[in-house]
């Protein structure tokens, strides 16, 4: 494509770079954003305090997605590798971002659960005052959700540029099941196509999995997300209920945590509506990138400011979180496992 080559269900060579200069400058962005919350946070030595342990995982992964996000656009605005041509690098580091995006999709995911969890604990703890029978629920079940959000996606990137690379096939020979031509640096989430895979042995299979390893996390995160959130906004006032009639304040507090989980699930879907909408056209035989450039360039705007969003309405826009980075480590618990679900919505 370097040399003029133009594929007939791939955008021109300028529209790419277009969009490829747009999620270089929304993922640099997102760099800063989420690189101002690990940098405060390392600094002020918070890491283990419950306000701040759940952003500190969700930056991390915003800030390594966002520096892949660069990389990729980077190397393609240099037109490495050539289209089509060798496969260079790009299907490798194309996989890794992926799994970091979908690592944010459900640390995200944890740090609703996590309030959930929290204000359960409450709900159960006037239960309990009042002789009903509880059932507690662990600490250490964040532990293994934290871990498996890393582990799952990870693992499963690493597995993919496994197979796809390197497959076994007849007369003990390799071969790439990743088409060489599809092996493009190219900065966004829906750019598998069709003519690439035509080329290879059970290429409809492999497609309908890339496009699937995506957009399930997503869908799902996006679902369950709303469900907790609601649920968080239910227990909350049975918990205010457990009291008495409702105070001004109480109903005060009540307006503010559906305000904020109004917000978390709004920057979600404002970050990722575009590309549920790529992924699911995707699905259809009359799908051509060149039909979509006005939604891949929303896509490049919005997609990557993930890590930007996030360390405001997660990080500075939440008092909890900024007045633990300033009080003294003596009154903030460096053992979650004793501090429980205190930190707050």
């Amino acid at each position: 494509m370097s040399n003029g080559t133009e594929v007939e269900d791939l955008m021109t060579f300028s529209q790419m770079n277009v969009v490829s200069i747009i999620s270089l400058l929304t993922s640099g962005l997102s760099l800063v954003g989420s690189g101002s919350i690990l940098f405060c946070v390392v600094y002020h030595r918070r890491v283990c305090s419950p306000e701040i342990f759940p952003i500190f995982h969700l930056s991390v992964a915003d800030g390594m997605a966002s520096l892949f996000m660069m990389i990729v656009s980077v190397l393609f605005l240099n037109t490495y590798p050539s289209y089509p041509g060798s496969p260079g690098p790009c299907g490798y580091l194309i996989a890794i971002m992926t799994s970091l995006y979908i690592c944010t999709f459900f640390l995200t995911l944890g740090y609703a659960l996590e309030a959930f969890i929290r204000l359960r604990r409450r709900l159960q703890a006037y239960l309990s005052l009042e002789g009903s029978r509880t059932n507690g629920v662990s600490n250490y079940c964040m532990y293994v959700v934290y871990f498996m959000s890393w582990l799952v996606p990870l693992s499963l990137g690493i597995f993919l540029m496994l197979v796809t690379h390197f497959t076994k096939v007849e007369n003990n020979s390799f071969t790439r099941v990743l088409p060489m031509e599809c092996s493009l640096c190219f900065p966004v989430f829906s750019a598998h196509q069709t003519y690439c895979w035509s080329q290879v042995e059970d290429g409809t299979q492999w497609l309908l999995m890339y496009r699937l390893i995506f957009l399930i996390p997503l869908l799902f995160v996006f679902s369950l997300n709303m469900v907790l959130y609601i649920c968080i906004s239910r227990d909350f006032r049975q918990v205010s209920m457990r009291r008495g009639l409702l105070s001004y304040h109480q109903r005060q507090e009540e307006a503010m945590l559906r305000k904020k989980a109004f917000m978390y699930q709004t920057a979600f879907i404002v970050c990722w509506i575009p590309t549920m909408v790529l992924e699911v056209a995707s699905f259809f035989s009359s799908y051509n990138m060149l039909n979509f450039y006005a939604l891949f360039v929303l896509q490049a705007l919005v997609g990557p400011l993930q890590g930007l969003l996030n360390c405001i309405i997660y990080g500075w826009k939440r008092e909890s979180f900024r007045r633990a980075l300033s009080e003294s480590s003596h009154l903030l618990s460096t053992n979650r496992g004793g501090a429980g679900m205190s930190f707050t919505l």
